[in-house]
């Protein structure tokens, strides 16, 4: 059993994986302003609640794209559980084939993704992670992750329109009832819901006609389940989302010596 932590800019997805299979999740926001004690904690009460001791973890990893929030994340996963946590970046093994003009950009979580993607989608790949970006990762049909996209997130996107438009207020992200918005709140939540399905089908089409072959398409992330039905193209996608934990329990796998 180990540990895989998630950090992302609005949150931390915690689980708790065993033979790459979650048998624990949750989520703590990205607050920065919080200690690594008040993180062990939290963690701690988190773990200990569901039946598990936070000391049978026989390790632990971290994929991190909020630099800041790292060191305070490790910290307060040693002192919970009592491993120090292997960090995806240079010098862990991922044994993805990374052709980008600077590899080490980028983020752990892309890794992590593309890494389990590898192993369970087929090729050519696209893996799309719903953050507070929409990050797309491009794997070609060898298997070598050779660049993406990344766009604005559903719900920044939503954000924006509330903090730059002054007639718009800010909405719950739900997914709307019908296309035509009858009043301002669904209006808004159409166009984030459909202005992101129509963005993400025109760029998979795009991508395809330049990889010159179909591809298989992987979402994970926050709204990936409720952008899916809103998307042309939805029979072709498959919704994971443990697909960052699977990838991080992979590369946990590549750089442990039991």
């Amino acid at each position: 059993m180990i540990l895989t932590l998630d950090v992302g800019n609005s949150g931390i997805v915690f689980c708790v994986a065993e033979e790459g299979e979650r048998r624990l999740r949750f989520l703590l926001s990205s607050n920065r302003e919080r200690s690594a004690d008040e993180y062990a904690v939290m963690m701690e009460l988190m773990l200990n609640s569901r039946g598990f001791s936070p000391d049978s973890a026989e390790g632990a990893i971290i994929a991190s794209v909020v630099p800041q929030l790292t060191p305070v994340v490790c910290a307060a996963v040693e002192r919970c559980s009592g491993r120090r946590p292997m960090v995806v970046g240079p010098g862990v093994k991922s044994g993805l084939n990374i052709r980008m003009d600077a590899p080490t950009e980028l983020g752990g979580d892309l890794v992590a993704a593309a890494v389990a993607a590898l192993d369970r989608y087929p090729l050519p790949c696209l893996v799309v992670d719903m953050g507070t970006a929409t990050a797309i990762g491009v794997l070609d049909a060898h298997g070598s992750y050779i660049g993406g996209l990344i766009c604005p997130g559903m719900a920044l996107s939503g954000e924006s329109l509330a903090h730059e438009a002054s007639q718009l207020s800010e909405v719950s992200l739900e997914p709307p009832k019908r296309l035509i918005g009858k009043n301002t709140r669904d209006s808004i939540r159409s166009g984030v819901f459909y202005g992101a399905a129509a963005m993400l089908d025109g760029i998979i089409d795009r991508v395809e006609a330049e990889l010159g072959a179909p591809a298989s398409v992987v979402l994970t992330g926050d709204y990936a389940a409720a952008l899916v039905p809103c998307c042309r193209r939805a029979g072709d996608m498959r919704v994971d989302e443990d697909l960052i934990m699977r990838g991080l329990w992979k590369i946990y796998q590549k750089n442990t010596f039991h």
